[in-house]
């Protein structure tokens, strides 16, 4: 199992983090959020990675394609330079493809999200990828299964690519699972960037 020094840090009323220059610091990385903030912070990098000339592989885990879309369009965010993978909106009946997303089946095969990403990366030249969020795979997996997966996907991508794992807190989550899940990621996680005001997941 990969270990690494866990750097954590604290938002406060008067503090700020500069998060693109965190993330210039390592492959993977854990950022936790506040739920009102998260939309924000990824048009942050959003930006800032359409600056550098990096292409983001969204995974949309927690909102659909559309949603998320919109949310980044009214932050002034190009979606087109960025590719989308969505495992929700079949909870809503066939979807049209399109070229900036690829729409999947179910949201708890990680065997095809899997293999999405990776086309993302190889065929849309991808070289970041953000999980949004990777909290919410508790609804439909085991912790041990998303561990493997982090574990498995790194050995392939994290010396070639950034990696994000957004972490929110979930009301429909039960604590020690999120506790447990964060744990078990930060032993893989370069850096563990924290924009919780008071963190207890």
């Amino acid at each position: 199992m990969l270990l690494s020094i866990i750097c954590e840090f604290f938002i406060f009323m008067n503090g700020a983090v500069d998060l693109i220059k965190e993330i210039e610091k390592g492959q993977f990385l854990l950022i936790l959020l506040e739920e009102e903030a998260c939309m924000d912070k990824i048009a942050e990098i959003a930006k800032s990675m359409a600056r550098t000339e990096k292409k983001l592989c969204y995974v949309c885990l927690s909102k659909p394609y559309m949603d998320v879309a919109n949310d980044l369009r009214n932050r002034g965010i190009d979606v087109k330079k960025s590719h989308f993978i969505d495992v929700l909106s079949s909870h809503y009946g066939k979807r049209r493809p399109t070229d900036n997303c690829t729409f999947l089946d179910s949201p708890t095969d990680l065997a095809d999200i899997r293999v999405a990403i990776s086309n993302a990366i190889k065929e849309k030249k991808c070289s970041v990828v953000v999980f949004d969020t990777i909290s919410t795979m508790l609804i439909y997996q085991e912790t041990s299964k998303i561990v493997r997966f982090t574990h498995d996907f790194l050995s392939e991508e994290r010396e070639r690519n950034k990696i994000l794992y957004l972490v929110l807190k979930h009301d429909s989550i039960p604590v020690e699972e999120s506790e447990r899940l964060l744990s078990d990621l930060k032993m893989f996680a370069d850096r563990t960037i924290n924009f919780n005001k008071k963190s207890d997941i």
